[in-house]
Formats: structure tokens, sequence, C-alpha cells
């Protein structure tokens, strides 16, 4: 009887900031899968992990990042704006593909992401969010704000009280697109005193508290009526499973190109 042979195309992964909270899920899904193999992750210096091992690599600090790159189809980086900043500028210039998990990154940074990316000729995807609801949210955002001329926006967010950043990344995302749509040039953080009649602005209100993993509501209110759009993560399961689908997508790309979840999800 002839013989068939199917040949699985491995592609090798770096996660940086593989002990946080998202990190280490994809670290998992990745050691699970068929067609991903983990080759390195890296973890903050100072926080007690390096040189443990994490499912079946060595964990290496900043300064080990450029060795386990060596090999690496695709690096990860989950870590924190200011190590992102860091670190993720460089990537394109080792030949590896970048995804781009971490909020709240300088635009400096993102530019120089961009533009490395374009002289190496790698490929980058850069998102605030892997989830795909989430990504549908933001789309389902834009076209109320487009269609809802003159109605008051207001966006809510809350997470777990261990969270870095204020707004979040996706709220922040949230906020740029209902801008672009609406036309809205404001943009105001909290309120507190005689602040009077608000203007043609956009309320962003941030909550922290217990281990809330995320949620997200766009509020729309005029002429004696309220849209609420909201967003809950139940659990990280689902932005890791959508980080791991855009290392997937953007693995055997170099079109020297940044791209966004969008394009994954083909909802552009």
């Amino acid at each position: 009887p002839r013989r068939t042979w199917t040949v699985i195309l491995m592609t090798d992964v770096v996660v940086g900031g593989a002990t946080g909270r998202l990190g280490s899920i994809v670290c998992r899904l990745i050691s699970e899968s068929d067609d991903l193999r983990l080759v390195g992750a890296t973890v903050s210096a100072g926080g007690g992990n390096v040189g443990k091992e994490m499912f079946g690599v060595r964990a290496v600090g900043p300064d080990g990042l450029a060795e386990t790159l060596r090999d690496a189809d695709v690096y990860v980086d989950l870590t924190t704006p200011d190590a992102a900043a860091r670190t993720a500028a460089g990537i394109p210039e080792t030949g590896t593909n970048l995804v781009l998990g971490t909020t709240s990154v300088p635009g400096e940074a993102l530019n120089l992401i961009a533009s490395n990316t374009k002289r190496y000729g790698t490929s980058s995807l850069v998102t605030a969010n892997f989830s795909m609801g989430v990504n549908v949210f933001w789309k389902a955002c834009e076209m109320l704000a487009g269609r809802l001329p003159g109605y008051d926006m207001e966006v809510i967010e809350v997470h777990h009280r261990e969270k870095k950043d204020a707004p979040s990344g996706t709220a922040a995302e949230a906020v740029r697109r209902l801008r672009a749509a609406s036309g809205a040039t404001d943009t105001v953080f909290g309120r507190e005193g005689a602040t009077g009649p608000r203007g043609r602005e956009i309320g962003v209100h941030s909550i922290r508290a217990g281990d809330i993993v995320g949620d997200h509501t766009v509020l729309f209110a005029k002429n004696s009526e309220v849209i609420e759009l909201t967003h809950r993560a139940g659990s990280r399961e689902a932005l890791a499973l959508g980080c791991i689908g855009s290392i997937r997508w953007i693995s055997g790309k170099k079109d020297g190109r940044v791209h966004s979840m969008d394009e994954v999800l083909e909802i552009c």
C-alpha cells in the first residue's frame, strides 16, 4: 500500500513576560500545540524566575533575549510598557516577526517598531487586546458613534487591583475609534468638583478592584434614550487563544508591515 506522509511545519516562538497572567497561559497553549514550539521565555530580572524551567525551556532575563531569538520565528511581547519600549523595536533587526500585546507602549516606540519592521522586511502585529469579542466590540463602537450624531459617549473600564496602567489599552483603543467615527476631539478622564455641563467630549473612567479580568462598557446617551455596549472577559483564556491565532497568522509573513487583529479576524 502507498504511504502518505504528513509534514507539520513548526513555528518557533519566544514569549516575553512568560510568568505574567496572560504570558503563562500563552506558554502553556504553545506547549500543547502540534504546530507551535516554545523555544524561549523571558522574565523580569528581579522576579526570582530567571533560570527556572517553564514548559520545557529555561527562563532568561532581558539580557538573554537576543540569544533566545537566534532561531525564533515569532517573538510575543506580553511584558510591561517600559520593558516593551526598551526591547520591542529591536526585534525586527533580528529577522524575527513580532506580536506585541503589551499596552500603553509609548508612541515613539510604536513608530520605531513600524520603521524597523519596514527596514528589515519582517512583519509585526500590534494590538491592545487579542480577544475576538473585544475586536468586534470596537467595530460596534465605531458603527454606533458614526450613526448616533451628537450623542454623549462615556467609557467605563474595570480591571483587577494589580493592573499597572489606566485607562486600559482596550479602553484607549475604544476612545480612539469613537473619536475617529464621531469627530469628538476632547477626552476627560474622570470628573470632580463643579465641572459644569459636559461639552463635546468622551468621558473615561477607570475602576480597579479585586481580581476582575476586564470589563468594558461604552455608553451612548441622548434624546431620552441610553445605549450601553459591554464586553466582559470571564477569563484570560479568550485573550490567550486570540494570541495563539495571531502567532499562527503572522508566522509566515515577511511583508515589512505592521498588522492588526482586524486583519487576523478578517473584520477590516
